[in-house]
């Protein structure tokens, strides 16, 4: 199973600044003592608000930086970085801040914000304590990296993956217990935001509603999480399938609502998607099998900026006849305007809360949504059709 998207943080800092609404009561200061030859060097405080970032710059002089601002609200999730914020060749010296009304303060004596010890307000102090308890794991994942790509065999790249395994389990459980433990951290939606991919909309609710009142208007990430919260909740079982229409393969108005009366798998996939491919014959059999009971093939991919390579793979893995229905999953990306130059818009991957490839949904002939199929559980899926179609 191939995981789809991810968020960097620091990837917001080639946006535009954006101006944002302030209230008076939430002044922050952030001082900054940078040892080394860092003099001239501009420092890049920045912070998301919607799909923009507000960004604000100083010069070093004299081993001293300072911010000054308001925050429209309690707490933002910030990223301070030194050097070109345009450099994407480089991987930038920056760190995370906790900004909150009051005064932080940033010593980085060695001239790195990777090596700085940086104090605040509470929500600074959690992290903090946090990121010493995940640092033993952080450590050998940065030694896992420098090893990884340095192996020139896929065996010995597998056998280092599984070695890891055990550090990737505790670096989970700390985090899972961080967010479930810390119900009035502004951090904890962010951890939590990890995990929801491999967790039911039940699971996810429960956290999400003993977060205190305060972590659910400005927590990190909580946008996310009641985004999450509302796909999950439109396609549990019994519900309407989410409707979309996208232009198909041959360049048709495909309309999903107009499948009403079939049994329908939609196949969230993508021609690079090893597991997709693989899946693709078993698909195959079940379209010979029962199309003419009355079994559609909705395949909806991740090759938006791959078109080519989209047909090439519908045509090699003979994902054709009139049963199947072929269109990208709707997203643009500007990659110019790195993470803000994302459209969800016409996303239908969002309407089904995909995280995984290959994702597959059963829908029944009402258009009701009957079950989610994940990668390995061909057996689930041939027994729920065969019971539709009888």
């Amino acid at each position: 199973m191939i995981e789809m998207k991810k968020t960097i943080l620091f990837a917001a800092l080639a946006v535009v600044v954006a101006a944002s609404c302030t209230s008076e009561g939430n002044k922050y200061v952030v001082n900054g003592n940078v040892g080394g030859d860092q003099d001239g060097k501009t420092v890049y405080l920045s912070y998301q608000v919607g799909d923009s970032a507000v960004i604000d710059s100083v010069v070093i002089a004299d081993g001293k930086f300072t911010f000054k601002g308001t925050l429209d609200r309690p707490y933002r999730g910030a990223a301070i970085l030194i050097g070109n914020m345009n450099d994407r060749q480089n991987r930038p010296d920056y760190r995370q801040v906790a900004l909150e009304p009051g005064t932080i303060t940033v010593n980085a004596e060695s001239g790195k914000l990777t090596d700085a010890t940086i104090t605040g307000g509470k929500t600074q102090t959690e992290m903090n304590e946090l990121l010493a308890q995940l640092k033993p794991m952080t450590d050998k994942f940065q030694e896992f990296n420098e090893k990884y790509y340095a192996i020139t065999t896929q065996e010995g790249k597998d056998s280092l993956n599984a070695l890891m395994e055990p550090v990737r389990k505790a670096y989970g459980e700390i985090c899972s217990n961080f967010y479930k433990t810390n119900t009035a951290s502004y951090l904890a939606p962010y951890y939590l935001r990890m995990d929801m991919g491999d967790m039911s909309y039940e699971d996810i609710k429960a956290v999400y509603d003993a977060f205190s009142d305060d972590v659910k208007l400005y927590g990190d990430g909580i946008e996310e999480v009641k985004k999450e919260l509302d796909a999950l909740e439109r396609i549990q079982p019994g519900k309407e399938a989410p409707d979309f229409t996208a232009k198909d393969i041959n360049g048709n108005d495909f309309t999903l609502s107009s499948l009403k009366g079939k049994v329908v798998i939609i196949d969230f996939w993508a021609s690079w998607c090893v597991p997709c491919r693989k899946s693709n014959p078993h698909m195959l059999e079940l379209y010979k099998k029962y199309h003419d009971q009355g079994l559609e093939m909705v395949y909806v991919s991740d090759d938006d900026n791959a078109e080519d390579k989209w047909r090439k793979a519908v045509e090699e893995d003979k994902l054709t006849g009139e049963g199947f229905h072929h269109v990208l999953r709707g997203l643009k990306w500007d990659r110019s305007k790195g993470m803000a130059g994302i459209d969800h818009t016409n996303d239908i991957s969002d309407k089904y809360a995909i995280h995984y490839l290959p994702t597959k949904y059963l829908i029944d002939r009402e258009g009701k949504m009957v079950c989610k199929i994940n990668e390995g559980e061909d057996d689930k899926l041939d027994a729920q059709i065969e019971a539709l179609l009888k």
